[in-house]
């Protein structure tokens, strides 16, 4: 009989199971050990977030935080991504990842298509982030629009 750390008493763990995929490929099944242990770091993970977040103010509080430092370092809202099949990153709500990702059709009637290990889904993506060569292009074009900005006359016929 075992014991675990939630208090939780099993006979011999052997209600948890599981398999997972290993850097070959090869599908592996779990021990019971193997698998509590990822239950107890559940457990324990989800036990912070009701400390973090113990209401649901204070999560949505935490969501706006989080997307605005997602913000501050250059993420844009994905309404504004590319609408010519370009692919760009995206990261949507619910998933951990950033993903490539391109948006199809017409606007608003369009859609998006995420790409991740050579598979392809249709996605919602709350954010977005041009790759870096398309970054540099749309910063170049920025700097030659303020260049000719400043350079044209003000309706008085001045410039300052």
């Amino acid at each position: 009989m075992s014991t675990l750390k939630s208090g939780r008493v099993l006979g011999d763990a052997s209600g948890f199971h599981g398999s997972y995929t290993n850097g070959d490929g090869q599908r592996v099944r779990m021990t019971s050990e193997e698998a509590a242990a990822i239950w107890e770091q559940f457990e324990a993970e989800k036990a912070q977030r009701a400390v973090d977040m113990p209401d649901e103010q204070s999560a949505i509080q935490m969501l706006w935080r989080a997307q605005q430092r997602l913000k501050e370092i250059g993420w844009k809202e994905a309404v504004y991504c590319p609408k010519d099949g370009s692919t760009f990153k995206a990261i949507e709500a619910g998933s951990t990842g950033i993903f490539d990702c391109a948006y199809h059709g017409e606007w608003p009637k369009g859609s998006w298509s995420l790409f991740d290990g050579g598979d392809i889904w249709p996605g919602r993506p709350i954010l977005f982030k041009l790759l870096p060569e398309a970054q540099a292009a749309e910063d170049a074009r920025m700097a030659a629009l303020r260049e000719t900005f400043k350079s044209m006359p003000l309706t008085d016929g001045t410039r300052k």
